[in-house]
């Protein structure tokens, strides 16, 4: 129980400092894992035990689909979209034929998307600063209450691109 406590805080505070291609390349991780996990459910004929990989890496590939950012370069989120789309097939007809082969497409293409994350990694960091605490207090348009104490301020990269050294990632940071 406590090493499961000491994995969920080392992730929560993984994904807190994470760059947005750095959160990509996790989710395409996680796709991969749950994408690999449910084949050998499968050829196992653990076919019960398959259904929560194989879900939870149709919601990961779906996310991805859904934050690609069309109006910052529609050229590539196209491109991406069609990738992406051809994986979620993939998967989606894995699921209705129980076919490992459709698996092992949808992992071949999202390791190549593994690679390309890791080298924008590592040219743009995967890493940000930790948040600053202030104690900056905030308005609530719902009219709850002020939250007590300290609030973390959020990390720089939170605020708009300003330079050409950006990757677009679908996210809009912008409230």
């Amino acid at each position: 129980m406590q090493q499961k406590n000491a994995r969920k805080t080392y992730l929560e505070q993984e994904v807190f400092t994470a760059t947005p291609q750095k959160l990509q390349l996790m989710l395409v991780e996680a796709a991969i894992k749950n994408l690999q996990l449910t084949k050998k459910l499968w050829l196992e004929e653990r076919l019960e035990d398959a259904i929560e990989p194989h879900s939870k890496a149709q919601s990961i590939i779906a996310e991805i689909l859904c934050s690609l950012d069309t109006k910052g370069a529609p050229e590539i989120a196209g491109a991406l979209a069609s990738i992406y789309v051809f994986i979620f097939r993939r998967v989606a007809e894995a699921g209705f034929d129980r076919n490992p082969q459709y698996l092992d497409d949808a992992v071949r293409v999202l390791m190549s998307e593994r690679e390309t994350w890791k080298e924008v990694c590592e040219k743009f960091g995967s890493k940000t600063d930790p948040p600053e605490t202030s104690s900056v207090a905030f308005e609530s348009k719902s009219g709850s209450e002020k939250p007590k104490g300290p609030v973390s301020a959020p990390p720089k990269h939170f605020s708009k691109p300003q330079t050409q050294d950006t990757v677009p990632t679908g996210r809009s940071w912008d409230a």
